[in-house]
């Protein structure tokens, strides 16, 4: 083979490389938010930010998640670098309510480090086999955008 077959031979494989590339951002369309996930609290994978979705937001479903956007500029950087963004946006652990044992009980909230007693509202969030106490929703905000923090404490 020539030195400019091999070059021929190059420069065709990373033409056929980038197409498959540009075809694969293309082929992921975004949609909007179906009935049953609006109202949901979710993380937009591009600017790491929480928000509850809209019947608006704009989704897309990737390798089998559906994942929610702040906004369309975020969706055109997702498509860009998809799998970079889609470990980002795994689903956010959901805080429930504080069961009747628990009521009552002195902890400390894993963000601000305060101990408070546990009401009836307080927001848990049960993550890798612990419960994790809040003493308010921005607390839990925060533990959701990196809970593998707080939870190495």
């Amino acid at each position: 083979m020539t030195r400019f077959s091999k070059l021929a031979a190059i420069a065709l494989c990373i033409g056929v490389v980038g197409l498959a590339s540009a075809a694969s951002a293309e082929e992921l369309k975004a949609r909007q938010a179906t009935p049953a996930e609006v109202g949901k609290k979710v993380l937009c994978p591009v600017m790491n930010i929480n928000f509850e979705v809209a019947k608006n937001t704009p989704v897309i479903d990737y390798k089998g998640k559906s994942y929610f956007f702040c906004c369309e500029s975020c969706i055109a950087e997702f498509k860009q670098s998809q799998d970079k963004f889609a470990v980002a946006g795994q689903a956010l652990p959901q805080p429930r309510q504080a069961t009747a044992a628990e009521v009552g009980k002195t902890v400390k909230c894993e963000v601000m480090g305060t101990k408070f007693d546990v009401a009836k509202h307080t927001p848990v969030i049960d993550y890798k086999g612990k419960s994790y106490y809040f003493c308010c929703e921005h607390c839990v905000q925060e533990f959701q955008k990196n809970p593998d923090k707080f939870a190495m404490k």
